[in-house]
């Protein structure tokens, strides 16, 4: 007569082993990654000047994707854009705490790419001009704050080209 096998136990030591091989760790990696997030950003906001300090822009981690909106503390807007990757992508906008735009700017991986404006705070432009890969590109103009304009220069790689009339 054959003895017969439980196959049971056999099944379970099997399922347990590659279970214990084959998970990813004890979770050391990520908890590294989310210490490293929280040191940078820490280490941004003690380094910043105190006065600009609350015009800071940090993501909520390295990875982060998504919609980001900071407001006042009399519930007006102060910044919207987008993340993507933990960098700055597409378009930015600030605004003062009376609601008017501040400025607004294009973002591409978290460089400066496209047009820049930036306004007084009585709402009329203060300057406008393009950025290519973070430096500025173009033709640059500034005004006064009745919006009349006041100067303008040409960059080219964040070189001054000079003085255009």
């Amino acid at each position: 007569m054959m003895k017969k096998i439980n196959l049971i136990p056999v099944f379970i030591f099997i399922s347990l082993s590659v279970l214990f091989f084959n998970c990813k760790g004890d979770g050391t990696a990520e908890a590294e990654k989310m210490k490293q997030d929280s040191l940078k950003n820490a280490a941004l906001k003690s380094n910043s000047n105190s006065a600009y300090s609350q015009y800071l822009i940090t993501p909520p981690d390295s990875d982060y994707t998504g919609d980001y909106v900071d407001k006042y503390s009399n519930g007006i807007v102060k910044f919207t854009g987008f993340f993507r990757f933990g960098q700055r992508h597409g378009q930015w906008m600030a605004f003062y705490d009376n609601g008017l735009k501040w400025s607004e700017c294009f973002y591409d991986k978290g460089k400066k790419h496209g047009s820049t404006m930036v306004y007084h705070e009585n709402g009329k432009l203060y300057y406008s001009g393009w950025y290519k890969n973070d430096l500025k590109d173009s033709l640059w103009l500034y005004y006064d704050t009745l919006g009349k304009e006041i100067d303008r220069h040409a960059y080219k790689d964040d070189v001054e080209t000079g003085l255009v009339y």
